[in-house]
């Protein structure tokens, strides 16, 4: 089977945190370094969940039909911006609040919309699109209602932003 270890930063120390029969992708610290959002294929089906690292609790937090990817944490830890695809099969970013389950669809457009990432604040998420025709990054509001904004355009490829610490540089894969 596939496992999911957590280990020191030298490598000592290894556990493991999950392990399934099927693919376990993407996991993503919480910003208090508690717990993991990660996808798992259990059943066949994508699913994101949180699980506790101490206690080692674990909650399906996505199931919904279609993909269940990319999860990242808000920096206050209540929310994850996921991608889905719902019923319609389309990629789009939403944002899940992990207290009450609650679902805001931030995107809304023929294109993939993938890989959110949080800014510092927040109030934002970068995401790539190939909405444009290719592969850019985008910027929206966190909440539903805003036209996301274009914000790469130089070359025909620009993927996976990673904002850095102080929120003031983006790195993308170019």
């Amino acid at each position: 089977g596939l496992l999911l270890i957590v280990a020191d930063a030298d490598g000592e120390n290894p556990r493991v945190i999950a392990q399934s029969s099927e693919p376990l992708m993407s996991p993503a610290w919480s910003p208090d370094g508690q717990s993991l959002a990660y996808v798992s294929f259990e059943n066949k089906n994508a699913a994101v969940f949180v699980q506790a690292l101490r206690s080692g609790e674990r909650k399906r937090v996505s199931a919904r039909s279609g993909i269940n990817g990319a999860p990242a944490w808000s920096p206050d830890g209540r929310r994850l911006a996921l991608t889905l695809s719902r019923k319609d099969g389309n990629l789009d970013i939403y944002v899940l609040k992990l207290d009450d389950q609650t679902l805001i669809r931030i995107t809304d457009d023929n294109a993939i919309d993938t890989e959110p990432v949080w800014s510092a604040d927040g109030k934002s998420l970068y995401f790539t699109s190939d909405r444009s025709g290719n592969e850019q990054i985008y910027r929206v509001a966190a909440s539903a209602g805003e036209r996301p904004q274009r914000i790469t355009f130089e070359g025909g490829y620009n993927a996976r932003p990673r904002l850095s610490p102080d929120g003031k540089q983006l790195a993308v894969l170019t």
